[in-house]
């Protein structure tokens, strides 16, 4: 079995983990969609309807060709992880 044949089996799990995860840090469900490479081929897993998928996608790909950062976090390098400092 390929790398790409093990993933596409494991990632329904891998997106249930991630479903969890996120709702923790957040406090509530949020959508997503993984995208991950593997053998020179993208995969990916969501837990969104596919067209807010694309949206996601294409908010995600207009902010990093205006380079803006992802999020505001990201402009301030004292933040540390889980909180300010």
């Amino acid at each position: 079995m390929t790398a790409s044949q093990k993933l596409s089996i494991a990632l329904q799990d891998i997106a249930t983990l991630l479903d969890t995860a996120l709702a923790e840090a957040a406090g509530e469900p949020l959508g997503f969609v993984l995208v991950v490479s593997c053998d020179n081929v993208a995969q990916y897993v969501s837990n969104t309807k596919r067209a807010n998928g694309v949206e996601l996608i294409k908010s995600l790909l207009q902010r990093w060709e205006a380079g803006r950062a992802d999020i505001p976090a990201h402009y301030n390098p004292d933040l540390t992880k889980g909180g300010a400092a």
